[in-house]
């Protein structure tokens, strides 16, 4: 399962494992998966989070006070996972596999948190309002910006970003909207647990960029991406 990890996905694994020691805990949850995200910086989570108005440095107080230190000697340099541990890197697998990622990286780790949403950094993130949603929008928005042809290098060396196979879709298309329209087709066809992607999402994509110019077009027509989500709802439970 780890061989699909980014190299900075492993980075904040092994850093998750000394927040572990640090806390003397003979195990591996989700809180020290979010402190060695937040150790590493510079991550896409990292970014994610900032970009979003999370103040890390408060954030990564309230998870140390979320969490009772233990009191045993630890030896091991790799600790058991939790099962909640375990489901958060399956959801994290699953929204990789769902953004047509090849790869898991921490930005995936960051909605396999929130997902699960049980576990405490997830439960304060939320309390700061982030939500999934937002945090899946801001990464399509991070990887829409780094998807010029300038870029295609990250294939080769997970670069800061972490994004592996967009420059390669970026050069086919040679259009980076347009490859991020089509992303966002692919999320928007999941969202509504729909396999096939079909026109109607990729008309959902575009309303869901509002700055586009046929998102207002339609807007102006009194069409948004809300109403044809709804449309689109109550023709598929018919």
């Amino acid at each position: 399962m780890h061989e699909r990890f980014s190299d900075r996905a492993r980075r904040a694994m092994a850093l998750a494992n000394q927040e572990a020691i640090r806390l003397h805990h003979d195990y591996l949850a989700p809180t020290h998966i979010m402190l060695g995200i937040l150790s590493m910086g510079s991550c896409v989570a990292w970014v994610v989070m900032q970009n979003l108005d999370i103040d890390l440095e408060a954030y990564r107080s309230d998870l140390n006070k979320s969490v009772e230190p233990g009191h045993k000697e630890i030896h091991q340099t790799k600790m058991a996972q939790k099962e909640e541990t375990r489901q958060v890197i399956g959801y994290a697998i699953d929204e990789a596999r769902k953004l047509g990622h090849k790869y898991v990286g921490t930005e995936h780790f960051l909605l396999g948190l929130l997902r699960e949403g049980a576990n405490a950094p997830a439960k304060i993130l939320t309390q700061r309002g982030l939500t999934i949603d937002k945090a899946r929008e801001e990464i399509l928005t991070i990887l829409r910006s780094s998807t010029h042809e300038d870029h295609s290098h990250t294939a080769s060396g997970h670069d800061a970003l972490e994004w592996i196979h967009q420059g390669e879709l970026a050069k086919a298309f040679r259009s980076p909207k347009f490859w991020h329209t089509l992303i966002m087709a692919v999320d928007s066809a999941n969202r509504l647990g729909q396999g096939e992607i079909k026109d109607e999402h990729l008309l959902l994509s575009m309303l869901r960029d509002r700055d586009s110019f046929v998102s207002q077009m339609l807007a102006e027509k009194g069409v948004t991406a809300d109403w044809v989500r709804d449309r689109v709802t109550r023709a598929s439970a018919m």
